[in-house]
């Protein structure tokens, strides 16, 4: 074989390195890194296939205390327009740990609100505890209503007023949880301090 020969088979070959390294690297590299969007979708789309109903916001994405990966935080909130939705916020070092959470904070669960203790100040600062405190304090015509109509068939809905005149009475920093049911051509209502979760009224009204 001939000098020009082998040299051109030397450069074939070369050559062929070069590209095969190149698109190796860039195989590593693609799989290696993960951009904050990317990230942030993954996940989002990991607790939205596991909970198709859920109300799921990213709140806050920082670069982790992991190389390469993002701090995710992560609001959930479950069966949201049911009498006990379940509300937490969980955290995620994607791709560090993959899909497994951290639960960072327990707002509600299990028609129990946490952290609200009866006698002491308490701010509702969210629709999800609103309807949660609204059902727990078992008054007799929420519970009636909830009863009559059937849990599953109930929708309820909260709504923030400054101020709400009601009864003569001018209230301040309440939420007005809306209760209603295809069952029933009456929507029952309720009001719930912001400030002490305490139950201020109830009434009905027809639709």
């Amino acid at each position: 074989m001939d000098l020009l020969s082998k040299t051109v088979i030397i450069a074939v070959v070369l050559v062929v390195i070069i590209v095969g390294a190149y698109y190796a690297f860039q195989n590593v590299f693609s799989q290696g890194v993960v951009t904050e969007q990317r990230a942030v979708t993954l996940v989002t789309n990991y607790l939205q296939s596991h909970n198709p109903d859920a109300i799921i916001n990213i709140t806050n994405v920082t670069p982790s205390q992991f190389p390469g990966s993002w701090h995710i935080i992560a609001s959930f909130i479950n069966n949201p327009t049911t009498p006990c939705p379940t509300y937490l916020i969980y955290s995620f070092d994607y791709p560090k740990y993959g899909f497994v959470n951290r639960t960072d904070t327990i707002y509600t669960t299990n028609c129990t609100v946490y952290g609200l203790i009866s006698g002491t100040n308490y701010t509702i600062g969210s629709y999800p505890v609103a309807i949660v405190r609204s059902y727990s304090v078992k008054d007799p015509a929420i519970t009636s209503y909830v009863s009559i109509a059937g849990y599953n068939n109930v929708i309820v809905h909260a709504v923030y007023y400054y101020e709400f005149p009601f009864g003569g009475t001018n209230y301040t920093k309440i939420w007005l949880v809306n209760y209603s049911a295809t069952t029933s051509n009456q929507s029952l209502y309720a009001g719930i301090s912001q400030v002490s979760g305490s139950l201020l009224f109830t009434y009905n009204r027809t639709r």
